[in-house]
């Protein structure tokens, strides 16, 4: 999504206009044949897809997470179980997620998806069956569920590509658009922070004697996730103070100098009435 990662850039530097903003939506067309109208009613709807966007004083919209302290930001730490490795030819069976903000779980969200088929190895993996996902809910009110709990939340998934890709891809199969939250890959925070000769979920369950109902079901792997997410942010350096400072630290390969206090800024959110 060339045109969204240069809006990214661009209010990262400074706040964009509402009208800039909406236009960008419009013209990306990895979002599908979705009905952007409603972006001319309110910033709550743009945030609706995603995107963590507020308001400023000047009338003009910056991304949130550019100053939002760590204790402030809400993080969905999420898994997902699927009948297959590629949404084109397979689907998500189970989802699982944990609402956390300052080191607090808040909220959680777990369902089984119903599903025609599951593999025996799936089967065997995650002692789930056809059986189990006979009355589960479909995958469209699942997905559409699971949007309204993560809200624009930042994703965070152990092997963030998969989890958030798959959800995004299943969203647009759908009928939804696709995702647009910041999102966090907790193998990778894992390797800036904790020395380890593995980073796979099963030996950090191992190594941090994390106590599951069982691996390779989503929300008991979401579970697990947060711990290891949790060990990692106490092991942050200072200069890691917002959100987008942890964002960029966890892709950087190389130390980086002291990032300076956003707090400035956040004095001019429009407050709500």
């Amino acid at each position: 999504m060339k045109n969204l990662d240069r809006l990214i850039l661009r209010m990262k530097k400074e706040p964009q206009s509402f009208c800039e903003c909406r236009e960008i939506f419009k013209n990306t067309r990895e979002l599908g044949n979705y009905d952007f109208n409603f972006l001319n009613k309110s910033v709550e709807n743009m945030k609706a897809l995603g995107l963590p966007l507020v308001e400023l004083s000047n009338k003009k919209l910056a991304l949130e997470t550019t100053f939002t302290l760590l204790e402030n930001q809400k993080f969905c730490i999420v898994d997902i179980e699927t009948n297959g490795s590629k949404p084109e030819n397979s689907q998500i069976i189970e989802i699982g997620a944990l609402m956390v903000q300052n080191g607090k779980v808040i909220d959680t969200f777990e369902t089984l998806v119903k599903a025609d088929e599951i593999p025996e190895n799936i089967i065997y993996l995650t002692k789930i069956t056809l059986e189990d996902l006979k009355n589960a809910t479909s995958l469209k009110i699942s997905l559409k569920q699971f949007r309204l709990f993560l809200k624009d939340a930042i994703f965070v998934a152990h092997n963030v590509s998969f989890d958030y890709n798959f959800i995004s891809y299943s969203m647009k199969k759908a009928g939804f658009a696709p995702l647009l939250n910041r999102k966090i890959c907790s193998i990778d925070l894992a390797k800036k922070t904790i020395k380890l000769e593995k980073y796979g979920l099963a030996h950090l369950i191992k190594e941090f004697g994390i106590e599951v109902k069982q691996h390779h079901r989503a929300y008991s792997d979401a579970y697990a996730t947060n711990i290891v997410f949790q060990k990692c942010l106490k092991k942050l350096p200072e200069f890691v103070i917002t959100t987008e400072n942890l964002i960029k630290f966890t892709k950087e390969n190389s130390k980086k100098s002291k990032i300076n206090n956003p707090k400035p800024l956040a004095n001019s959110i429009k407050k709500n009435s």
